[in-house]
Order: structure tokens, then sequence, then C-alpha cells
């Protein structure tokens, strides 16, 4: 049994109306379509976007294939319109909240989130749907969060601008924000751990409001030469290695869905053969990818983590080693920052498991100013993480190295204050 927001699955085929006198056919129609929407809720709660076919909301909903073809072209407009009421409801009931509160503007922001996470816990499985499996769905799903992202986005800049420590800040750095608030969310989705948002959500708005507008300007700085950086680990040229280059290289072109294990042998110059003495699949050769482009970066940022006199220099020359890195690595910053996330569920939990792994380097941060909530690590790494996804997705790597003095900001704000976080940004200029 799963809870939607047209009732529970099991009782959603009882609420039928049947047609005939006393229930005219706008209501008929009406209920059909709800009970589908319902249905949709629940299938994709039990079986995944991907696996649900129409046949498990025709079971559930109690309705007949004529009748779903009647109000849906296929599964995903049916999925798009589940995802719309969704937003109807739930985006104004935030919305409502912050516009209808009588407090402060930190107090709105504060009731907008508190709604925001009743919403979730009350209906997990309609949230799950819609931050979660929309990311298998495809763009125009994808689209549709983003959608609801900037309108988001846009409250909380209407919010911030009554304050004068929040005014004027960085449009970025807002949006870094409120996506690793999203990011958040959607760990605990993903993980059936959404009964712990009430607890956090306080501490995630707290961190929020400590990135006050940078006392100075976040210098931009000058983009690092190619040799600046370890070169690639050497490696024979094997059969393995090419394959791997090629799932890096080709799955920003064909995307993961359309990416077939013949296209990567024929662009790979190796036999299917020889494909599978080395991957059991499409999947394993994408993670396997993962890992090891992984281990690059690692190469290459260590020596700079090792480098600094402290740990905030540390953090400092970890990011600008990182974004440095993926702008003369161009391919990986966006198979890494874009492309695998929208690939199957096993390659989105290595990543954020490597997500999670990068929060590593604020251990010493959080060591020495304990007082600084644990959850602050994880929404910094989704921060950044978003950072990442906004560049390299609307502008390329291009001027991703740019932020490398917002991403430090970032970073260092929880634990040092706004004045040490922009000096260390700026590097004392």
């Amino acid at each position: 049994m799963t809870v939607t927001p047209w009732g529970e699955s099991s009782e959603l085929r009882a609420r039928r109306l049947r047609p005939g006198p006393g229930h005219p056919r706008a209501d008929v129609a009406a209920n059909q379509r709800e009970r589908l929407l319902g249905a949709m809720v629940a299938a994709v709660a039990e079986h995944g976007y991907e696996a649900t076919r129409v046949a498990d909301l025709l079971a559930v909903a109690g309705v007949s294939r004529n009748t779903f073809y009647r109000h849906f072209d296929n599964k995903l407009d049916c999925f798009l319109a589940t995802m719309d009421t969704i937003v109807l409801g739930g985006g104004a009931a935030v919305v409502g909240a912050y516009l209808h509160h009588d407090g402060d503007w930190e107090d709105r922001l504060a009731a907008a989130l508190d709604t925001l996470v009743e919403s979730i816990v009350a209906q997990p499985a309609a949230a799950r749907l819609f931050y979660v499996e929309s990311f298998h769905a495809g763009p125009e799903a994808i689209a549709r969060v983003e959608e609801m992202s900037m309108r988001m986005e846009e409250m909380a800049r209407s919010a911030l601008e009554r304050s004068p420590r929040h005014a004027g800040a960085p449009p970025t750095l807002l949006r870094m924000i409120l996506r690793a608030f999203r990011g958040v969310l959607r760990i605990r989705l993903r993980e059936g751990r959404e009964a712990e948002l009430p607890a956090v959500a306080p501490a995630l708005l707290r961190w929020a409001l400590s990135y006050e507008v940078p006392p100075q300007p976040l210098w931009p700085r000058p983009l690092p030469e190619p040799d600046a950086f370890p070169p690639r680990r050497q490696r024979a040229e094997t059969s393995r290695d090419r394959i791997l280059d090629t799932v890096v290289e080709s799955m920003g072109r064909e995307g993961y869905a359309a990416l077939t294990i013949n296209d990567l042998a024929r662009q790979a110059r190796v036999s299917l053969t020889t494909f599978y003495e080395h991957f059991a699949g499409k999947e394993d050769a994408v993670v396997a990818a993962m890992r090891r482009s992984a281990n690059d970066v690692l190469d290459a940022i260590a020596p700079a983590y090792r480098a600094a006199p402290d740990w905030a220099h540390a953090i400092d020359a970890v990011l600008d080693a990182f974004l440095g890195y993926l702008v003369v690595r161009q391919p990986f910053a966006k198979f890494g920052g874009v492309d695998v996330r929208q690939g199957s569920r096993l390659i989105v939990d290595v990543r954020e498991q490597m997500l999670a792994g990068g929060q590593g380097f604020l251990a010493e941060g959080f060591r020495e100013h304990p007082d600084v909530d644990p959850i602050v690590g994880e929404a910094i790494g989704q921060a950044i993480d978003a950072l990442l996804f906004d560049q390299v997705a609307n502008w390329g790597t291009e001027r991703l190295y740019e932020q490398a003095p917002l991403a430090t900001y970032v970073a260092l704000v929880p634990f040092v204050g706004v004045e040490q976080a922009c000096a260390i940004a700026n590097r004392s200029r």
C-alpha cells in the first residue's frame, strides 16, 4: 500500500465512478484521470519509472487500456501530468506559507521550508517521483524540476533582498544553496530517510543564512596551464583503457539510454568478445570509467592538499586544483558533472558515494570547529556539485575555473566566517 495525493493505492479502484445516471461524463473522466495519477505514484514507488508499465497503472487504477489512452498519449505523458499536479498542490502550499506568514523575511523562509518538509514527509512517494524518478524519465521531466527550482529561487531571492546582510549576493551563490537543499532532499528520498528531514531542516536553514554577501568581490583567477597538473597515470594503451576512454567521450554525445555496447566496442576498436572480457555490460563499463576518473582527480588534487599550510588553505587549494583539472580535462568534466546523473540507479548510487567520499576533505574542519552541524558537510558537497553541473551544462568548462573563489567561499564560511573565507578565496588580494 502506497499513500498518494489521491488516496491509498489499495483504494484507488474502489473510488471508481461508473458511467451512467447521476454521474456526469466530466466527473467520470476526472475520476479516471485522478486514479491514474495516483496509480503512477504507486507504481513508480514500487517499480521505479523505467520498469513501470502501462499495465501496472491499469491494474492499480482499475481502468481499461482504452480509458488510459483517452487521457494520456503514453507512460511519459501520464508521468509528466502527475508531476504537474504534484507541483500545483505542493508548490502552491510552499509559496502560500511564505506569502501569508506574519513574521519577518527569515520567519517566512522558515515557514516555507517547514511546509515543504511536511509535504514530503506526508507524501514521500509523490516527492520521490518528483525529485528522484524524474531524473530517469528524460529531459522533459527534469525541466519541470528545474522550473520548480527557479520558482523557489525567486522566492528566496525576494526574501533575502530584505536583509542588509544578504541583499545583492551573487546569483550563483543563491543557486548553489538552493540546489544543495534539493540534493539533501533527494538523497533522503532515494534512501527512504525522509523522516530525518524535520530534524535537519533548521540546521540547513542556519547554514544557508550563514552566507552573507562577501565583504569583497571574489576575484577570478588566471587559468592554470595544462602542465600545472600531474599527467594522467601512465598506462599502457590496453583494450580496457580504450573502452573506458570511449565511455567518457561518448556519453555526452549519445546519453546513457541511447549508448549501446555495439557502439562502444566499435568506437574503441575492440570486438564484442573483448568488451565482455572486461565488463559485464554497459553499466559496468560506466561505473569502471567513473572509478578510474575519480582516481585521476585524486592524483591531481592530493599534492595541493598536502602542500597547504593549514586546513582552510588546503580546502582552497583542493578546489582550485579540482576545477582547474576539470577545465584541462574537459571530457571528464562533462562525463562526471553532467552525463552520469541520468545513468542507471547503480550509476547514480556510485556517484553519490563518490560525492560523499569527497566530503572527507572537510573532516579536519569539523574537528577544529565542533560546533558546526554535521549536515553542513553534506550541504557543502551538494552545493559545489550543483555549481559544477550548472556551469558545465550551461556554459561548458570554459568559465568553470572562474568559480574557484566562490567554491572556496562556500566551503569555508560555515567554519571560519565570511571575512576569513573571503580573504582565503581571494588569496589576500
